[in-house]
């Protein structure tokens, strides 16, 4: 059963590298969260607007502890390529499951 949820948050335009690299790492499931907006630290505001242009998605993945540096590996990876699309990563605690 899972324990942990990572989610992270990228720039929709690495999606298909995102979800390559993340399926690589073990992951098969997974929900999505498409059309988000935001602004970073590391990264320009993407609000779908005219002045700031695209939006982020996020994953939500619930993983066991044992798989979870697989996948935070493969997120630093693609965080490592692409410094300026604002990759980040969250982990938090998964305390009941219905």
């Amino acid at each position: 059963m899972p324990t942990e949820m990572v989610f992270v948050v990228f720039n929709s335009s690495i999606e298909d590298e995102m979800l390559e690299a993340l399926r690589e790492a073990g992951m098969d499931c997974f929900t999505k969260i498409p059309g988000l907006h935001g602004q970073g630290s590391c990264s320009e505001p993407r609000l779908d607007s005219h002045v700031w242009p695209g939006t982020n998605i996020a994953y939500l993945i619930a993983v066991q502890s044992e798989e979870r540096e697989r996948i935070l590996e493969a997120i630093r990876k693609m965080k490592g390529i692409h410094r300026e699309e604002g990759v980040s990563a969250f982990v938090f605690p998964l305390t009941h499951i219905v």
